[in-house]
């Protein structure tokens, strides 16, 4: 057999929708009601009217001066916290406090009395609120839903305004209670005030420092004084002590001229003393040109000389001394100064510590000043914004009411009943799809049950029915309807059972096909009687068995007399041949159940019928039409006869337990089972890709046929 393997599977969504098209009774039904009853409801329900109030709520109340504001409306800024601001403004404007408040003035300002029957009046209030925020603005539409138009618009007007006066309330309350706190803490900050500048006077009196900081400076500029003349005396004790080093070096030295040279320069006594010495030596040279050394006038001279020498010599010890005695001078000022510079320096230290203490006490004393002006400024900024507290939510326009109701609203809930009506169907029609346990598609019997499918016959038109006149052609459609959709069905059910039961077949003069079905009345007898027919008109000779000895159907259909049959040939009263009967279909004979016996099972399982197969001959196939497998064990007794056993399952009929409780009983007795034919289907109806049967199951021609069943014998 030949299959066309090129088509792809069905898709789900085919399937679905052969789902919905089976089950459209079902849809059609659900979604009529529910239309009926919507429409009903409708018109019989109350009309509603809506009047909405535009408010206005924006992040930041409005400056009326300059002043800053206790406690802000709204300081928001990002997108999330815009979000969170407007979402808690929505809901304070539904919530109890809002809601009480405004059936409060109601009743009280324009006696509305639809409250006092209500349990919970605030909650029914509510219920008739709907607020919708305008996109892009800081507007919310106040709406109300209410039977009266009037009063629809009177709520809305109420609600918004009892919004807003509590919105302004909240902000004053914020003012008059910080300005409560402002009070308390201005107190305790006076007082603070006046005890630190205490601490800063009493701090003055005890440590003597009561103009601190006049005496403070005159310190510091003594100090920075004496710094400085410590600074010059020390740099010229260091500069005298080297020069007088210097000096007495040279004095103990052969440096003598250097010395005196050296001293001339600053003394002009030593410097003539010097100038007289250089005159008398230079005039005893001339002297000596002329005159020995012992020449008076030399000697005077000389004498004079000594004299001169032992002046200088006295200088400049006496210049030498004087450096001494600058040393020692210069140093002991710089001790005084170095002693005046130390206390000086104490002086500073200690008045350092007690500044530092000082200014510890005033900076305290400073701080809790300032934090008293500034309470006392905040406190008249809170005192004037209580006067001119501006509000952030404003009523832009007022309620008015409708002239139209809003709902119920006839055309939306006649579109809404049948989407929901035709989305409620569909949830049926899959819910009872689910539900139905009976055989409907091929995936039932193959995946489910476990065995082949071989083909299906249709529901056949009871139109195309009733133009038959005879009842025999009725029972045997194909015979009158050889090119109906029934005998080519037919024909693909004969193709694949020929080929099922080729190989076992083999070298026999005919096969056997037992027929039999799960549960009565699927049209077992109708199947086995048209199959029979159809492969008769092949040409070949088939033989049909009415094996069915407790409600036999196939002399009814044929139109035949069931006086003689297979009950008697079993029970030993007649032969075989004396019992076939041809039927008015050519190359078909039959053999009708004849007398209904006692004893069917005992009959079934003699030996004669045992041995009925030895009996047959001149065909070229056998059909043995047996009672339902489920019901009675007769067909299993006769399964060892047939070369293969077909089961006939009405389809939306029998349930797949059933099906697969018959197919087990015939494999507990090793039955070769070739498979299953759906009888009875409405393709139309079921769908399930019925339609491309024969891709799927190898339909094949007469000749075509012929063509295989050459190749394979």
């Amino acid at each position: 057999m030949v299959q066309d393997q090129s088509r792809q599977p069905e898709t789900l969504l085919i399937q679905y929708w052969h789902v919905l098209k089976k089950r459209q009774l079902i849809i059609g039904s659900f979604t009529g009601l529910l239309l009926i009853t919507v429409i009903i409801a409708t018109a019989m329900s109350t009309r509603y009217y809506s009047a909405a109030a535009v408010v206005e709520i924006s992040p930041r109340a409005p400056q009326v001066f300059e002043v800053e504001q206790v406690s802000e409306m709204g300081t928001t800024s990002s997108p999330a916290e815009l979000r969170a601001y407007y979402g808690t403004q929505y809901r304070i404007l539904q919530s109890r406090k809002v809601m009480e408040r405004s059936i409060q003035k109601l009743e009280e300002d324009y006696g509305i009395i639809d409250f006092e029957s209500v349990e919970k009046p605030e909650s029914f209030l509510r219920g008739h609120l709907r607020l919708s925020p305008q996109a892009e603005t800081n507007l919310v539409h106040v709406a109300i839903e209410y039977p009266d138009a009037d009063k629809a618009a009177l709520f809305a007007n109420v609600i918004a305004d009892v919004y807003r006066e509590q919105n302004l309330q909240k902000a004053q309350d914020a003012a008059s209670d910080a300005l409560m706190w402002l009070q308390e803490q201005k107190g305790d900050y006076e007082e603070r005030k006046q005890t630190s500048d205490r601490s800063v006077h009493e701090f003055k009196r005890e440590n003597g420092l009561l103009g601190f900081d006049e005496r403070y400076n005159t310190t510091l500029e003594s100090l920075a004084e004496v710094q400085s003349a410590w600074n010059e005396a020390h740099t010229r004790r260091i500069a005298t002590e080297a020069e007088y080093r210097e000096l007495a070096r040279k004095e103990g030295s052969s440096s003598w001229e250097q010395l005196i040279t050296h001293l001339a320069l600053t003394d002009n006594i030593l410097n003539d003393m010097q100038s007289h010495y250089v005159g008398l030596e230079q005039e005893d040279i001339r002297l000596s040109v002329r005159y020995l050394a012992q020449h008076p006038e030399r000697v005077r001279i000389n004498t004079e000389m000594d004299g001169v020498r032992q002046q200088i010599r006295g200088r400049v010890n006496e210049l030498v001394s004087g450096r001494r005695s600058e040393v020692d001078v210069i140093t002991r000022r710089e001790s005084a100064l170095k002693e005046r510079l130390d206390t000086l320096e104490a002086e500073v230290e200690a008045l350092d510590e007690r500044r530092i203490e000082l200014q510890f006490l005033k900076g305290a004393a400073e701080r809790d000043e300032e934090l008293y002006k500034s309470l006392d400024r905040r406190m008249s900024e809170v005192d004037l914004s209580k006067l001119v507290q501006a509000n952030n939510v404003q009523v832009i326009d007022a309620a008015v009411p409708g002239d139209k109701p809003v709902r119920p609203n006839m055309p939306v809930n006649i579109a809404m009943a049948l989407f929901m009506g035709l989305l409620g169907g569909a949830a049926l029609s899959f819910l009872a799809e689910y539900l139905d346990s009976t055989v409907k598609s091929r995936d039932d019997l193959e995946r489910i049950v476990g065995i082949p499918m071989l083909g299906y016959v249709p529901l056949i038109d009871p139109a195309e029915m009733e133009a038959l006149t005879s009842n025999r052609d009725r029972s045997i459609f194909v015979n009158a309807r050889p090119r109906s959709a029934v005998a080519e069905c037919l024909r693909s059910i004969r193709t694949n059972i020929m080929f099922r039961t080729q190989q076992r077949a083999g070298h026999l003069p005919f096969r056997t096909l037992l027929v039999t079905s799960a549960a009565p009345r699927e049209g077992k007898s109708f199947m086995s009687s048209n199959l029979a027919t159809i492969i008769a008109m092949t040409g070949s000779r088939v033989l049909l068995i009415d094996a069915d000895l407790r409600r036999p159907n196939v002399h009814r259909l044929f139109e035949l007399s069931d006086e003689k049959g297979l009950s008697d040939v079993l029970s030993g009263h007649r032969s075989l041949e004396s019992v076939i009967i041809p039927s008015h279909v050519s190359g078909l004979d039959l053999v009708v159940a004849g007398p209904i016996p006692p004893n069917p099972s005992e009959l079934l399982g003699n030996e004669r019928m045992q041995n009925i197969k030895s009996m047959i001959r001149g065909y070229d196939v056998v059909i043995i039409d047996t009672p339902p497998v489920t019901v009675v064990a007769d067909p299993m007794v006769l399964t060892p006869l047939a070369d293969g056993v077909l089961v006939v399952v009405e389809s939306n009929r029998t349930s797949k337990s059933m099906v697969t409780q018959a197919v087990s009983r015939l494999e507990q007795v090793s039955s070769r089972i070739l498979g299953a034919v759906v009888n009875k289907l409405d393709v139309q109806k079921t769908g399930y890709g019925y339609s491309y049967y024969y891709e799927d199951y190898g339909y094949y021609s007469e000749e075509e046929y012929e063509e295989q069943t050459r190749k394979l014998g």
